[in-house]
């Protein structure tokens, strides 16, 4: 369950980046300010609030009601989405404004139109010069997968809190779960860092 929301979590981030970094460039005003407002909004709000809110306040809300009730393991999932999705909008942006301008302004001289000058030359290049802090974000997003217990979705974190309720020992229970943890990101981060040098040759 672990592996599977930090897949998906990162997935959408990455979507959710991409699309934001796009608009957060436009030279269109309404979309700038959509996607600033959006990122400052879920940046700067704790991913366990988002969660929270997600999976018992959204229902409650004028109009929602009942009808869009998300099954735990959703609102948690969307919940890493939206918060890290917003970190990697900052990132992308930031990789998109550090491609050379020449490079924006041969992919125009060619001809393409805007959403192609982003598909085959800005983005490519914004999520290589962006890997380091990309690689981080997926981190930080696979650490935080340890929140979704908190509404009941059954992950590591969540079995061992309830092994540890029927057996009423947690000391060992928690050092397996962080040296899983460990392993995990120290893997990641391994991945990350031969990823880096591969492209450092592209």
């Amino acid at each position: 369950m672990t592996l599977e929301i930090a897949f998906f979590g990162v997935i959408g981030a990455l979507v959710v980046g991409t699309i934001g970094a796009a608009m957060r460039i436009s030279p269109a005003a309404p979309a700038r300010a959509a996607a600033t407002a959006f990122t400052e909004f879920f940046r700067n709000t704790p991913p366990l609030v988002q969660i929270y809110f997600l999976a018992f306040a959204l229902p409650k809300l004028p109009g929602i009601g009942p009808h869009l009730i998300l099954p735990a393991v959703v609102a948690a999932t969307l919940g890493l989405v939206l918060h890290q999705g917003a970190i990697n909008v900052e990132i992308l942006r930031a990789g998109l404004q550090a491609v050379p301008e020449g490079q924006r302004e041969a992919a125009a001289a060619l001809g393409l139109s805007r959403l192609d000058q982003l598909r085959y030359v800005l983005v490519p290049q914004a999520v290589r010069i962006s890997l380091p802090a990309l690689g981080n974000n997926v981190i930080s997003l696979f650490k935080n997968t340890t929140l979704v217990s908190s509404i009941g979705v059954l992950d590591l974190f969540g079995e061992a809190n309830d092994v540890i309720a029927q057996i009423l020992v947690s000391a060992e229970l928690f050092l397996t779960v962080g040296v899983v943890y460990l392993i995990c990101v120290t893997l990641l981060g391994t991945l990350f860092r031969a990823l880096e040098k591969r492209l450092a040759f592209g």
